[in-house]
């Protein structure tokens, strides 16, 4: 019965509502100043992490955010950073599934790139933070 179906997903699009203003997780490393932002997920937000203390003895402003939910995503805060910084770095550890949520969440109004490996290969620090400088703040 169709009008049962729609009755249906009008309750689970209230219900999906509910969980996306209540349950999104994530962690800020060093957001506070930041003129920049890394946003990595698993194994890659602990790299990044390396990755902001080295670039900030470098002199740069340099925060992470740590999705700790992928679903719902931390869009909100994120958009609100793109009021904030000058651009965003999404580091994955796979071919770029992240990055395009993260552009969806800024909605054009900062450069949002991505930096990853495949195949089990894990970046270093310093490759994520040449990544950074080449595509996000060089350019």
């Amino acid at each position: 019965d169709p009008a049962k179906m729609e009755e249906n997903n009008i309750r689970f699009q209230a219900k999906y509502r509910k969980i996306e203003e209540n349950e999104v997780r994530y962690e800020e490393f060093q957001c506070d100043d930041a003129e920049y932002m890394l946003i990595a997920f698993g194994s890659s937000a602990r790299i990044c992490q390396k990755v902001v203390e080295i670039a900030r003895a470098e002199g740069i402003k340099l925060g992470l955010l740590r999705p700790i939910t992928l679903w719902p995503f931390p869009k909100k805060v994120i958009a609100a950073y793109a009021d904030k910084v000058k651009g965003m770095l999404s580091v994955e550890l796979n071919a770029g599934q992240m990055v395009e949520d993260v552009r969806l969440a800024v909605n054009g109004k900062i450069k949002v790139e991505h930096f990853g490996r495949l195949g089990g290969i894990v970046f270093t620090p310093d490759e994520v933070l040449n990544a950074l400088k080449e595509l996000i703040i060089e350019n």
